[in-house]
C-alpha cells in the first residue's frame, strides 16, 4: 500500500503514514506537538490545525480549522500547526517576579530549605598504591581494598563484578595511581562502580531530574562542591499524548502506547543530559549517578511500568519504592556504571516529587504546622510538622495550565500572565510573557484577571458578569457572556482573546478542589485552616503566583501574608539534597512512610467542602475576612 506524506509546518517535519491514518497520531509519529489535552479523545477541542494542501476527511469549523484527532489522511497533506501549539522553552527560564517575592518570601533566602553535611552518594577516592613485590604479592583487588581501608577507613567494600576484567590494566596504567568511584548505600557496604588510571577527582558529577507532567527539569551537580554546574529544562514530550496523567494512562493501554510514552521521555532526557554536559564543558563520562523524582504516574512511565491500576480503585501502583537500576537499561545514554535512583512514592497520586519537596522544605523536622502545596492539574498537598505528616492529591483539572479555557495556554511567550482591569472603565492593562503579542492567557493570567474583575465588582460571587455596566468589553458570546481581553487586531492569532463565564466556572472548580483539599486534610486531623503557621508553595506555576490575587479568588487560604513562602522546584531541590547527602538519601523512605495519605475521592466531607468552595472566594465569609473587607460592593450586597 502506498504511503501518504504528511508535512507539518512551520517545523518542516515529515512523516509517511497509511491512508486513513489519524492526523493527531501522525503528528505524534513525527515528533510534532499539537495541543491535545484529552489525549485524542475528541473532547477538549484544542488540537486545531490548518490544512494547507491535500485531501483529508473530517470536519472544518467556521474559522477554517480542523480538529486533528478527528481528521483522517486521504493522501499527501501539508498541515500548519497554529502558534498556540508551539512549545517555546524560553518561558521555562523566566525569573520569579520581584513583586511576588515581596508578598511571599523566598524559602531559600529565609533558610527554610534543607541543610545537611556534604557527603555525596557517589565519591571519588584517589590512591597511590604500592606495587606488588616478592613480599607483598596480594591480589590486585585486595591491594585496592587495602588502599581504601588504610587511606579512607573503608573496611566494608564491594566492587561491581564488571570491573574485575579491567582492574589489572587500570592499576598499572599510571604506575599504581588510580581513582576509584564509590557509591554509598547504607547499610550496605560501599560499592566501587568505576576505576580510572591517574587522578580524575576534578570531574565528578551527578544528574538530578524532576520528571514533571508538563516539564522536565535537570541539574548537573558537582560532587566536589555540591554546587549546580548547569541547569536545563524543557517540556515533557509526553504532552503530545495527553496533558494530564489520566490521559497518558489511557494512552498507555493502547497497543504500544506504554513503550511510546517511555521512549519519548527517555529521548528528551538524553537531549537534556547532553545539553547539561556541553553547558558545563565536561563529558558524559564524568557523570557517575542519576537521581530522579516524579509523581507516581511519571515514575511508572519513565521506568516502563504499567500504570493501568493507578486509576482503578483501589488505586494500586506497581511499586512505591523502586529498585535502583542501571540507567542504560531504560535507554539513558550514559556510561554503563551510572545508576538511576527514583524517589519513593507515597500513593497512586502522591509521588516521589512530593517526598522530595517535603525533604527540601524540612517540614519533617520543624515544629511549625505547615501546609505544603504543589498546584497543578493534580494538586498535591501535605500538612504536618516533625511529629506527623498527612497528604492528599486533588484533581484540580487543567485550568491552571490553560486547559479548559477557551483561549487558555500554558506559560509561553505571548501568554498573558497578568491583567489589571480598571474598575470604572472596565479597560484592561495586560502583560504577556516575553512582552510578545498576546496569543492567549495562562494560569497566572487567568487568576490575575478574575481577581481584578472581582475587586472591580465586574463579576459576582458565582463568576457571572454584571451586564449593567456601561462597557463594550462585556458581550454575549457563543458560550454565554464573555469579557474581551484583547481585540483581534492586537493579537498574534488575529482573533479576539476573551474570558467566558464557562472559563470562570472551570477556574472556580479548579481552585475549589484545591481549597476543599486543604479543609478536608486539616479537618481529618482535628485542625482548622486558622491553625496553619506556614504555607509553602512549590512548583513552577506556584512560583509565579501573586499571593494576594490567589487568596482573593479562594485558591489560597486567607492567612497572614508573612506566612507564605515560595519554595521553587521543591522536587528538584530535594533530589539534589539527596545526591549531596548520604543521610538524606537514606531517610527518603522513612519520610515517605511517615506520610499518611487520604483518598479525598472517598471522603464525603471533601465533596461537601468542594461544593462550598464553588464561589468566589467561598460561601463561608469567615474563611476570607480580609477579602470580604476589601471588596466593598460585595459586602454591601451580602450585608
Amino acid at each position: 500500500m502506498a504511503k501518504s506524506r504528511i508535512r507539518f509546518l512551520p517545523d518542516n517535519k515529515e512523516v509517511f503514514v497509511d491512508a486513513g491514518e489519524n492526523l493527531l497520531k501522525a503528528a505524534m509519529m513525527a515528533g510534532v506537538h499539537i495541543n491535545a489535552s484529552c489525549g485524542g479523545a475528541g473532547v477538549c477541542g484544542r488540537c486545531k490545525v490548518k490544512i494547507e494542501n491535500g485531501n483529508v476527511m473530517g470536519e472544518q469549523d467556521e474559522a477554517g480549522y480542523w480538529q486533528a484527532c478527528n481528521t483522517l489522511v486521504r493522501g499527501d497533506v501539508e498541515v500548519t500547526i497554529p502558534s498556540v501549539s508551539h512549545l517555546d522553552r524560553g518561558a521555562l527560564a523566566r525569573k520569579i517576579p520581584p513583586s511576588g517575592i515581596s508578598i511571599a518570601r523566598d524559602a531559600g533566602r529565609e533558610g527554610l530549605l534543607i541543610s545537611r553535611p556534604f557527603l555525596p552518594v557517589a565519591q571519588k577516592k584517589f590512591l597511590l598504591l604500592s606495587p606488588p613485590g616478592s613480599h607483598d604479592n596480594i591480589s590486585d583487588l585486595s591491594r585496592l581494598k587495602r588502599g581504601l581501608k588504610v587511606g579512607f577507613g573503608l573496611s566494608e567494600i564491594e566492587i561491581d563484578p564488571s570491573l574485575i576484567v579491567r582492574l589489572p590494566h587500570v592499576l598499572r596504567a599510571q604506575d599504581w595511581a588510580v581513582t576509584a568511584t564509590l557509591r554509598y548505600d547504607p547499610p550496605r557496604p560501599a560499592l566501587i562502580i568505576e576505576i580510572e588510571p591517574g587522578d580524575t577527582r576534578a570531574k565528578d558529577y551527578a544528574v538530578a531530574i524532576d520528571v514533571g507532567t508538563t516539564t522536565l527539569c535537570t541539574y548537573l551537580v558537582d560532587l566536589n562542591s555540591g554546587e549546580v554546574a548547569a541547569e536545563v529544562s524543557d517540556y515533557n514530550p509526553q504532552i503530545s499524548f495527553g496533558e494530564d496523567v489520566i490521559s497518558r494512562i489511557v494512552f498507555s493501554q493502547k497497543g504500544d502506547g506504554l513503550k511510546a510514552l517511555q521512549a519519548r521521555v527517555v529521548e528528551k532526557l538524553n537531549t537534556l543530559i547532553q545539553e547539561l554536559v556541553e553547558k558545563a564543558g565536561v563529558s558524559k563520562e564524568n557523570i557517575y549517578y542519576i537521581s530522579a523524582a516524579g509523581n507516581t504516574t511519571m515514575s511508572h512511565l519513565l521506568l516502563g511500568l504499567d500504570p493501568k491500576y493507578l486509576r482503578e480503585a483501589p488505586y494500586t501502583p506497581v511499586a512505591k519504592t523502586y529498585p535502583r537500576l542501571r540507567a542504560g537499561e531504560i535507554g539513558l545514554d550514559v556510561p554503563s556504571y551510572v545508576s538511576l535512583d527514583m524517589f519513593p512514592s507515597v500513593a497512586s497520586y502522591v509521588g516521589g516529587d512530593i517526598v522530595a519537596g517535603v525533604i527540601a522544605s524540612r517540614i519533617f523536622e520543624r515544629p511549625e504546622l505547615t501546609l505544603y502545596i504543589d498546584i497543578g492539574t493534580n494538586g498535591e498537598i501535605v500538612l504536618g510538622n516533625r511529629e506527623w505528616l498527612v497528604c492528599a492529591s486533588c484533581s484540580a483539572g487543567p485550568a491552571f495550565e490553560g486547559g479548559g479555557i477557551r483561549h487558555g495556554l500554558r506559560a509561553m511567550p505571548g501568554a498573558i500572565e497578568a491583567v489589571h482591569v480598571h474598575p470604572e472603565t472596565c479597560e484592561p492593562m495586560i502583560v504577556a510573557i516575553g512582552m510578545a503579542k498576546p496569543k492567549g492567557i495562562c494560569g497566572t493570567g487567568l487568576i490575575s484577571l478574575v481577581a481584578s474583575l472581582m475587586e472591580g465588582c465586574i463579576i459576582d460571587q458565582q463568576g457571572k458578569f454584571n451586564r449593567g455596566l456601561c462597557t463594550g468589553r462585556i458581550r454575549e458570546g457563543r458560550d454565554g457572556n464573555e469579557y474581551v481581553i484583547v481585540h483581534g487586531e492586537n493579537t498574534a492569532t488575529g482573533e479576539d482573546i476573551v474570558l467566558t463565564e464557562v472559563d470562570i466556572e472551570n477556574l472556580i472548580r479548579a481552585k475549589g478542589a484545591m481549597f476543599a483539599g486543604y479543609l478536608t486534610l486539616a479537618e481529618s486531623v482535628g485542625l482548622s485552616i486558622s491553625d496553619i503557621e506556614r504555607v509553602l508553595i512549590a512548583g513552577a506555576f506556584g512560583s509565579f503566583l501573586d499571593i494576594e490575587q490567589a487568596v482573593t479568588i479562594g485558591l489560597l487560604p486567607d492567612l497572614p501574608r508573612d506566612c507564605f513562602y515560595f519554595v521553587g522546584n521543591g522536587s528538584l531541590l530535594g533530589v539534589k539534597a539527596a545526591i549531596c547527602s548520604v543521610d538524606v538519601m537514606e531517610e527518603r523512605e522513612k519520610i515517605a512512610n511517615m506520610m499518611t495519605n487520604f483518598e479525598l475521592s472517598e471522603n464525603p466531607r471533601f465533596m461537601e467542602h468542594y461544593i462550598s468552595s464553588l464561589f468566589l472566594p467561598h460561601t463561608d465569609r469567615q474563611l476570607f475576612p480580609l477579602v470580604w473587607k476589601r471588596i466593598n460592593c460585595w459586602g454591601a450586597q451580602n450585608g
